[in-house]
């Protein structure tokens, strides 16, 4: 029977959350702004939004315009643009972070019921969130984080006995839900396909029938929920479309070399040691405790680890399956027992759902909506005030791109802008009115332009033949780079605007009046 949650107004997860709000809100300004896709998607959802259509085709760069282009994420990108409507850049940082600090709330919770004293807790889930940070980013794939630990709780709580399988039924209508937001569906839907069909298979090996286990769920079920689940991809405005751009993306051989987050995970660096350091605790625990119990859901986090590996953005999604796990396995590792004892406790008790308390929810709910209040209204406030999230300079081309739409302001719309590959998406949110070389939407310039770029970037001389070739005027780059370098360095360019920041150059002898004509 599931323990009764005591009617109080309080708990260890509202601790969690308000801890976890107030401390990402702090890290927020300097840390979850720095990402052009951000920006992209918000002008992207506001296009929809004033379209009442899906977008289908390129209308921001000179490159690719006209050509087809999905919005695959459109229905967080629509989110997105209806939270900045409301409250800015603000807003989007707040929504990120109240969906991340629920998340890792309800993970925590489970590490609470287990009866472990609070401060290893605490450190559990410190060690969790660490593993995840430098993947939070107020983007679309935010939702695919929470929905990995919803949906893996469920796994575990079906496989454990702590809910009934008839439950499995709603997975197929999330799925739907999270195609639209995220292409991460296709990780859930690998996931439970693969939980599925072990729980349909594994009870019939021989060591499987000496330790007693039986048949998780009706084969009936299984086959309804692993059939939909793949149907529901296919239930968005682009059809199969949709998931032939996932795949795409995920079988590209470019991405990893010019796309941080699709990089293999570097073992030296910051985001490596953390997610090692999680590793080791979540393989320590499965070693110690499978011999005991065997879970088939306790091994899929081996999945997610071997995938964080080849591109680190399958980080969180590891660190969400593994904190689920190691909620599951510390009632059963012989280590934890002994330091429960030590504790004063009976015994460790396992993650279980408890009866429904939205009382303890209350206080929460009240600071995020005082916070949406005061950003909507334009009250400046520490932490959860407007004015608190910006785009700062030392990170965007802030000014470099205001002098830009004053360079062009007499041209004609549609100027063309040689840009660096990072900028790209600031210039779609700030300058609307110029057409961009190149921006982070890999599926639209694919796996070529990647390439040209990337050869552009290695020997910026060939860029001379192709501004000519396209008519380009105006460029603007990274400060330092290779690009700036060239640039300054050739007669054809003069410099507008330079900062630590960024250069903005425009080529000799022609004039905003003649760019817009070209």
């Amino acid at each position: 029977m599931p323990r009764t949650a005591p009617h109080t107004w309080w708990s260890p997860q509202t601790t969690c959350f308000l801890l976890l709000w107030a401390g990402l809100l702090w890290f927020a300004p300097g840390n979850m702004l720095g990402d052009p896709g951000t920006l992209w998607h918000t002008v992207v959802g506001e296009q929809m939004l004033q379209s009442g259509e899906c977008v289908r085709t390129d209308t921001f760069s000179f490159t690719c315009q006209g050509q087809p282009w999905i919005a695959q994420q459109w229905l967080g990108e629509c989110a997105m643009a209806l939270i900045h409507r409301v409250a800015g850049l603000d807003g989007l940082v707040m929504a990120a972070i109240t969906l991340l600090a629920a998340t890792y709330a309800l993970l925590a919770g489970r590490f609470f019921r287990t009866g472990l004293p609070w401060p290893v807790c605490a450190l559990l889930i410190m060690l969790v969130v660490a593993a995840s940070s430098y993947h939070f980013l107020p983007r679309p794939h935010i939702v695919t984080i929470a929905l990995m630990a919803w949906l893996f709780v469920q796994l575990s709580d079906v496989e454990a006995g702590r809910r009934r399988p008839i439950r499995l039924l709603l997975l197929p209508l999330v799925f739907v839900l999270w195609t639209n937001i995220h292409g991460g569906a296709l990780g859930g839907i690998a996931t439970s396909t693969c939980v599925l069909l072990a729980w349909l298979v594994w009870h019939h090996f021989p060591w499987s029938r000496t330790r007693g286990l039986k048949p998780i769920a009706p084969p009936w079920i299984i086959g309804a929920v692993a059939s939909l689940s793949f149907v529901a991809v296919l239930v968005n405005p682009f059809g199969p479309a949709l998931p032939r751009v996932w795949v795409s993306l995920m079988g590209s051989d470019v991405l990893p070399k010019l796309i941080v987050e699709h990089a293999p995970m570097r073992v030296l660096s910051i985001e490596g040691a953390t997610v090692l350091a999680l590793a080791a605790v979540y393989l320590f625990l499965l070693a110690t405790t499978w011999r005991r119990t065997a879970r088939f859901t306790w091994l899929v986090p081996l999945l997610w680890l071997g995938l964080t590996f080849t591109r680190i953005r399958h980080g969180p999604l590891f660190a969400a399956t593994a904190a689920v796990a190691i909620a599951d396995m510390l009632p059963h590792s012989p280590l934890v027992l002994a330091i429960i004892r030590r504790a004063g406790r009976s015994r460790g008790r396992r993650p279980s759902p408890t009866r429904f308390n939205g009382r303890p929810a209350l206080i929460p709910v009240a600071v995020v909506c005082l916070a949406l209040l005061l950003q909507s209204n334009g009250i400046a406030c520490p932490l959860i005030g407007a004015g608190w999230c910006s785009l700062e300079s030392d990170c965007w081309p802030v000014e470099a791109t205001r002098v830009l739409r004053q360079h062009v302001r007499d041209a004609e719309p549609g100027t063309k802008v040689f840009n660096d590959l990072g900028f790209g998406g600031y210039l779609i949110f700030r300058a609307p009115e110029v057409r961009i070389y190149i921006d982070d939407r890999c599926e639209l310039h694919r796996d070529d332009g990647l390439l040209q770029y990337e050869k552009f970037v290695r020997k910026p001389e060939l860029i001379d033949a192709y501004v000519d070739y396209e008519d380009i005027n105006t460029a603007l780059v990274k400060a330092d780079s290779r690009f700036d370098k060239h640039f300054a360095a050739s007669p054809a360019w003069t410099s507008l605007h330079r900062d630590v920041t960024a250069a903005l150059y425009a080529r000799r002898g022609v004039t905003p009046q003649a760019r817009g004509m070209n």
